[in-house]
């Protein structure tokens, strides 16, 4: 029942997916976030679903985007909101104090914008190439993404100290053994599924963006916020996808 808990507590925090009444014990997000990869395969699940009948109903165009705008729409656009909250405050602020003030403020500056508009139309273009045929494919490219970009917080929360006391960056700390283990798990599970023997370059590709957000972060707010672990789903989420479609179309995988 623990386990079942901890995944419902991870599935609503991440998703608009309904779970019922959760009780406080099973709130934690340090507790719930070994499952964060599991429910990037349920956000991945949503995405190929609405992929296939895109593609196969209005061409590949529409199945990319509309596979694009299922992910977002299930998951309440909360990894978008962080990058572009992250975009604006990062570089967009003169000093610490400022930087996370802006990140706090609800509107979308022109950082905001132009991160969420090249995320969104590089994610569409990286489908795009796959019809309804390609099932296998999207598929792969799809899971790789989502499982893979929803450890990315995880590693954020691990090597970076919460830039402020109250918010959703201070609530995720570094998961019991447990949890990491179940997060390692589906993480490595993933990779091997979509790439076979060339799943560590899809890991690799993952610590890229997580590696540059970290070292942003620090130096700029002096640690992490709810906001850039966002952004770390979302660009981990980008960058492993464009890989793995990579690998596919040059007959790797």
């Amino acid at each position: 029942m623990r386990l079942v808990a901890g995944f419902r507590a991870a599935l609503g925090f991440l998703t608009r997916v309904p779970v019922g009444r959760i009780d406080a014990a099973d709130m934690s997000l340090t507790r719930a976030g070994g499952y964060f990869p599991l429910v990037g395969a349920v956000v991945a699940a949503v995405a190929t679903g609405v992929w296939w009948l895109g593609t196969s109903t209005a061409g590949p165009a529409a199945g990319a985007v509309l596979s694009v705008l299922a992910a977002v729409v299930v998951t309440g656009a909360i990894h978008e909101d962080g990058l572009a909250d992250t975009a604006d405050g990062l570089w967009g602020g003169a000093d610490r104090d400022r930087r996370l003030q802006i990140m706090r403020d609800s509107r979308v500056g022109t950082y905001g914008v132009v991160a969420i508009a090249g995320d969104l139309a590089i994610r569409t273009a990286v489908l795009m190439p796959f019809g309804s045929g390609d099932l296998a494919d999207a598929t792969r490219i799809l899971v790789a993404g989502h499982v893979l970009g929803r450890a990315a917080p995880l590693v954020l929360a691990a090597v970076l100290p919460p830039a402020r006391t109250d918010g959703q960056g201070s609530r995720l700390g570094r998961p019991g053994a447990g949890g990491t283990a179940l997060a390692t798990v589906t993480v490595a599970l993933a990779a091997v599924a979509c790439a076979g023997w060339w799943a560590p370059v899809l890991v690799g590709a993952a610590a890229v963006p997580v590696l540059g957000l970290a070292v942003a972060a620090r130096r700029r707010v002096g640690g992490a916020t709810g906001d850039i672990l966002g952004a770390g789903v979302a660009l981990t989420n980008l960058t492993v996808a464009a890989v793995a479609a990579a690998l596919i179309r040059e007959g790797l995988v």
